[in-house]
């Protein structure tokens, strides 16, 4: 199962900002961080790009990410 953009919910997500803790497609990506210089600097990472050590989720056994929630 593909992780599905979180913006506009139609393409296959190609990576995650750290700081919109958001998966995004590559045009909304784009979109998103264009929109000002503060988004600009966002840290992005490439799903393909991270490990799979990562634990597998209980229902479809694909790798999973995590975010922490206690940091708001």
């Amino acid at each position: 199962m593909k992780i599905q953009c979180d913006v506009c919910e139609k393409a296959p997500a190609t990576l995650i900002c750290c700081a919109d803790e958001a998966a995004l497609c590559a045009n909304c990506d784009v979109a998103v961080h264009a929109a000002n210089k503060l988004a600009s600097k966002h840290q992005r990472l490439l799903l393909e790009s991270l490990p799979n050590k990562f634990p597998r989720c209980d229902i479809c056994q694909a790798s999973s990410y995590m975010l922490c929630l206690d940091y708001t």
